[in-house]
C-alpha cells in the first residue's frame, strides 16, 4: 500500500462508505443557521430560535485507536465529530453543493490542471494567529503527504509545484486534469497553522477548543466567543461533551436514561423500536446521504469474467424483498448505480426487475448452470451480513447455490489482498459526492477497485469525466460513467439504507454538512 491507500474501513466511513428526505423530512436535511431544523420521522418540526448557553452531551462510536491528532481525525466517529468542532475546513457540502468556509472561492483554469484558491479574510486561529494562504498550503501538503483519509482524495495534487501567490491566494497544480477537484477540497480538508509539528495538539480555527480528552471515554470542548463566523450562527452552546460509546445499544440506553442528549449511529432496529417514544426524536439522513447496499462482483475473477454471470446475478436479486427484510422497510430499492438523489445522478437509469427465470436462462446459455457462489461478508456495518444471508434463498430461485463466508468484523479489513480479489462480496457504500465516489472505486486510478481492473472503455470515460469543466459538461460526463457501470459494471446495487440517530426533543441545530454519522455541531443548541 502507498501512503494514499489507508485502511478501507477508515476511508469508506469517511468518504463514502457507511452513508446521503428521510422518511418524512428527516434529520439534517438542511438545518442550523438557515432556520430549518431536524424533524422526527414522518413529521415536521417547527423552527425554534437558537438559545445560547448550556452543555450538549452527545454519544458516538469510538475505537481503540482514538486520537486527538489532526492526521487521524477521521479514524472513528467520535474523533470525526470532535475534529469538525476544533478545525475549520476549506469547504463543506449542503446537499450536492459546495459551501466554502475558509476558502472564499475556488476556481479552475480552462483545462482544470490548476486551481486558484482565495482564502477568506478575517479568520483567526484559537491562539489569535490570522489565517493565511501559507497555512492552507501547509495543511494540504501535510494531509496529502501522510497516511490520512484525505490523502486518497488529494492524490492528484502536485504539492511541490503548488505555490502561494500572496497572503490570501494560492495556486494549486494538479498532476492531470481534474474538473472535480473542488469537491475534493470540500471533503474534510482541516486547516492548521503553517509549521505545526505537534499534530495531536494542533491549533484550529473552529468554533470550539478542546479542554480535556480521555481515550475511550470522553472529550470536553468549550466554545470560542471570538469565533470568526459567529455573526452567521453558532457556537450557541457553552460546552459540548462527547462520550465514546462503542455499542449502539448502549448509546440509545444512555440517551433514554438521561445520560446523553444525542446518540449518533443507532441501528434501524432501535429506530423502529423507539419510533413512538415521545421522549426521543428518531431521525434519519436526507436521501442523498443514504448508503447503498451492493453485491460486488470482481470482473477479473471467475465466474464474473463472463458477462452472463454478472447480468444473471443482478436479475436474481429481489430488491423489494431486500428492502423489507434488510432495511426493515426504512430503505428503498436501488437501480445498480450509486448516488441517487444527488444532482449528478442520471434519473433515466432503468431498474432491473427481479427475474430469476431470466437469470437461469443466462447462466444456462453460458454453460454455468448450477453455479456455486461464496459471498465474503461481515457484520462490520449493519446491512452487509444481512444482505448476504437474504441472498442465499433468493439465489436458489435463480439456480444459484450461495454460501456465506462470514469474516469477523475485526479481521475484515486487515487483508487488503482478500478485499480486492474476492470474486463476490457485500458492500455498504456510504454517501459522498458522486464524481469522487466513482473515482474512488472504479477505473485504473481507483483506490479500492473492488470490481476488478477497468477496461479501456471505462478508463476512457473516467478520463473524460475528470477533464470536464463546467457544470453541464461535468454532469454529462458523470452520466456517461453511470450508464457504463449500470450495464457492464460489477456492482449490483440493490437497496438504499438510511443511517439513523436519536436525540432528546430539546436538541436543535445539528447539521449533516455532508456527513450524517459525523454531524456538524457548530450551530447546535438546546431549546428551552
Amino acid at each position: 500500500m502507498t501512503v494514499h491507500q489507508i485502511s478501507r474501513r477508515s476511508a469508506l466511513r469517511t468518504f463514502g462508505v457507511g452513508v446521503g428526505a428521510a422518511l418524512g423530512s428527516g434529520l439534517l436535511a438542511a438545518c442550523g443557521s438557515n432556520g430549518k431544523d431536524p424533524a422526527a420521522l414522518g413529521t415536521a418540526a417547527a423552527s425554534v430560535a437558537p438559545r445560547r448557553g448550556g452543555k450538549l452531551r452527545a454519544a458516538f462510536a469510538g475505537s481503540s485507536a482514538e486520537s486527538t491528532s489532526v492526521l487521524q481525525a477521521t479514524g472513528s466517529a467520535i474523533d470525526y465529530v470532535r475534529a469538525r468542532l476544533v478545525w475549520d475546513t476549506l469547504g463543506e457540502l449542503e446537499g450536492s453543493s459546495v459551501v466554502w468556509r475558509l476558502a472564499e472561492s475556488v476556481e479552475p483554469n480552462a483545462d482544470a490542471t490548476r486551481w486558484t484558491v482565495r482564502v477568506r479574510d478575517g479568520v483567526t486561529f484559537s491562539d489569535g494567529r490570522r489565517l493565511t494562504a501559507q497555512d492552507v498550503l501547509f495543511s494540504l501538503r501535510t494531509l496529502a503527504g501522510n497516511p490520512t483519509t484525505q490523502s486518497a482524495l488529494l492524490g492528484g495534487l502536485d504539492p511541490v509545484a503548488s505555490t502561494v501567490r500572496d497572503p490570501r491566494t494560492l495556486d494549486l497544480v494538479l498532476k492531470s486534469p481534474d474538473g472535480f477537484f473542488d469537491l475534493a477540497l470540500a471533503q474534510s480538508i482541516f486547516v492548521i497553522p503553517d509549521g505545526t509539528t505537534d499534530f495531536e495538539h494542533a491549533v484550529g480555527s473552529g468554533p470550539f477548543v478542546l479542554k480535556s480528552w480521555t481515550r475511550g471515554s470522553s472529550s470536553l470542548l468549550a466554545a470560542r466567543r471570538d469565533y470568526w463566523d459567529s455573526s452567521r450562527g453558532g457556537p450557541y452552546l457553552d460546552e459540548i461533551e462527547l462520550a465514546s460509546v462503542v455499542d449502539a445499544g448502549a448509546r440509545v440506553n444512555g440517551l433514554k436514561a438521561g445520560q446523553f442528549d444525542y446518540a449518533g449511529g443507532i441501528t434501524l432496529t432501535a429506530a423502529r423500536a423507539e419510533a413512538n417514544n415521545r421522549d426521543l426524536r428518531i431521525v434519519t439522513a436526507p436521501k442523498e446521504l443514504w448508503s447503498d447496499l451492493a453485491l460486488t462482483m470482481n470482473l477479473g475473477q471467475a465466474p464474473f469474467t463472463r458477462p452472463e454471470a454478472v447480468e444473471a446475478l443482478k436479475y436474481a436479486i429481489d430488491r423489494e424483498a431486500m428492502v423489507r427484510t434488510v432495511t426493515l422497510g426504512f430503505g428503498e430499492p436501488a437501480d445498480d448505480a450509486l448516488g441517487k438523489y444527488q444532482s449528478w445522478y442520471d434519473t433515466s437509469l432503468p431498474r432491473r426487475a427481479h427475474d430469476p427465470e431470466r437469470a437461469k436462462q443466462l447462466l444456462a446459455a453460458a454453460g454455468l448452470g448450477g453455479l456455486k457462489l461464496s459471498v465474503r461478508t461481515s457484520d462490520y456495518e449493519y446491512g452487509t451480513l444481512e444482505s448476504a444471508t437474504a441472498f442465499v434463498q433468493q439465489g436458489q430461485a435463480a439456480g444459484l447455490a450461495v454460501a456465506v463466508d462470514r469474516i469477523p468484523a475485526a479481521d475484515y479489513y486487515t487483508d487488503i489482498k482478500a478485499l480486492l480479489s474476492a470474486p463476490l462480496q457485500t458492500n455498504r457504500y456510504n454517501a459522498m459526492p458522486l464524481p469522487l465516489q466513482l473515482s474512488f472505486f472504479y477505473g485504473a486510478k481507483a483506490a479500492y477497485p473492488f470490481t476488478g481492473p477497468a477496461d479501456d472503455t471505462l478508463d476512457g470515460l473516467m478520463t473524460a469525466m475528470h477533464a470536464a469543466v463546467g457544470d453541464a459538461r461535468r454532469a454529462h460526463a458523470v452520466n456517461d460513467v453511470q450508464h457504463y457501470l449500470h450495464e457492464r459494471g460489477g456492482d449490483a446495487v440493490f437497496a438504499r439504507i438510511p443511517p439513523a440517530a436519536a436525540m432528546r426533543p430539546s436538541v436543535r441545530g445539528v447539521q449533516a454538512r455532508g456527513f450524517f454519522d459525523y454531524p456538524c455541531l457548530r450551530d447546535a443548541f438546546l431549546s428551552a
